[in-house]
């Protein structure tokens, strides 16, 4: 094991130059090559050095080829699902409505308000159970002590007057 970290150490002072060059040349980038290099030791140090190494100087030249592959694949991958979300991005839409839409949604809320709050108390709150808080016709019945049918018939009517009220 000893042996094997001199010879990481003295494979890096010997190949370090070379390797950085080959990585730079190909990837165009400072810190890729530097983080490409550093990559390819900790793989030879991860494999025990060079001590069970048939071929050290094999081996590093083809991680290291290897390594330039992966990176412009990554770099690839990385472009092809980067570029849709930038290209137009003025182009997107937007999902807030535009400020004259949101005041017409807000007129219409006020007016829808408004005429809700005109429904007789008992159907205005059989209405709002049924249609706000998800409540069935039976469920409305047991709360509030009514006949399903009453419930039935009270949705009936705020329905129909709604119908009438709003544009």
């Amino acid at each position: 094991m000893n042996q094997g970290k001199e010879s990481v150490s003295q494979f890096y002072e010997n190949h370090y130059r070379r390797m950085y060059s080959f990585f730079l040349k190909r990837l165009g980038s400072h810190e890729d090559a530097a983080d490409g290099v550093q990559e390819v030791f900790m793989r030879l140090i991860r494999h025990n050095g060079t001590a069970e190494l048939d071929s050290p100087d094999g081996y590093i030249w083809r991680t290291t080829q290897n390594l330039v592959r992966e990176i412009r694949r990554s770099r690839a991958i990385r472009a092809r699902w980067m570029a849709p979300q930038s290209k137009n991005f003025e182009e997107q839409v937007s999902e807030a409505p535009d400020p004259e839409k949101a005041m017409e949604i807000q007129q219409i809320q006020k007016n829808a308000l408004r005429v809700l709050n005109e429904l007789p108390p008992r159907c205005k709150e059989v209405f709002i159970m049924h249609r706000f808080k998800g409540l069935s016709h039976k469920e409305i019945a047991g709360k509030l002590n009514l006949s399903p049918r009453t419930v039935e018939n009270h949705m009936v009517n705020a329905l129909l007057f709604l119908r009438k009220r709003l544009p």
